[in-house]
């Protein structure tokens, strides 16, 4: 994976992809609750998470969340959700808990289906980021999980004797 500031859209999906998976992969699920049934109700913890990683792993300036809001009207339910947003860039790793989205991953330049959501209000790293001592310990070991989940496996090394090699050669 490259580490450069400015990642173009192509970059941050692949990023936002391979992360997601690693979250799916990982054994996230026993350090927190919330994340029992990714990817719904995490969106919070799971844009969390990957904000980390972007700006700490991949060195990403400016990443900022998103909390929106939508429905709430006679006869539409109220419904919230957060999501990040790098150089005018939406990023989205659990858009797909919404019958809408079928996409696990959903990266675009500021609009598509964020649109649709209402009262948006823009969060700083800092303000997202900001925990007490205890989610402090849970988030550092869900961080961990993942980023766990995100390194390749060593292949195992086996070692194949070869058939009917006789003894050694004696030297001449």
């Amino acid at each position: 994976m490259r580490r450069r500031s400015l990642l173009t859209t192509q970059d941050l999906a692949l990023v936002a992809l391979e992360f997601r998976r690693a979250i799916e992969r990982s054994n996230l699920r026993r350090h927190a609750r919330v994340m029992s049934r990714f990817p719904v109700g995490c969106c919070k913890q799971s844009s969390q998470l990957l904000a980390r990683f972007l700006v700490t792993e991949l060195q990403v300036p400016l990443v900022t969340f998103v909390h929106a809001e939508r429905g709430g009207t006679v006869g539409d339910s109220w419904q919230s959700h957060v999501w990040l947003s790098v150089n005018h860039h939406y990023i989205d790793i659990t858009a797909d808990q919404y019958p809408e989205i079928e996409a696990p991953v959903v990266v675009s330049v500021s609009g598509g289906w964020h649109t649709s959501w209402d009262r948006k209000r823009h969060l700083t790293y800092g303000e997202m980021m900001n925990f007490d001592r205890w989610e402090a310990l849970r988030f550092e070991r869900m961080y961990r999980a993942v980023f766990k989940a995100l390194q390749p496996t060593p292949r195992p090394r086996v070692h194949v004797p070869l058939r009917n090699a006789g003894p050694p050669a004696e030297p001449a």
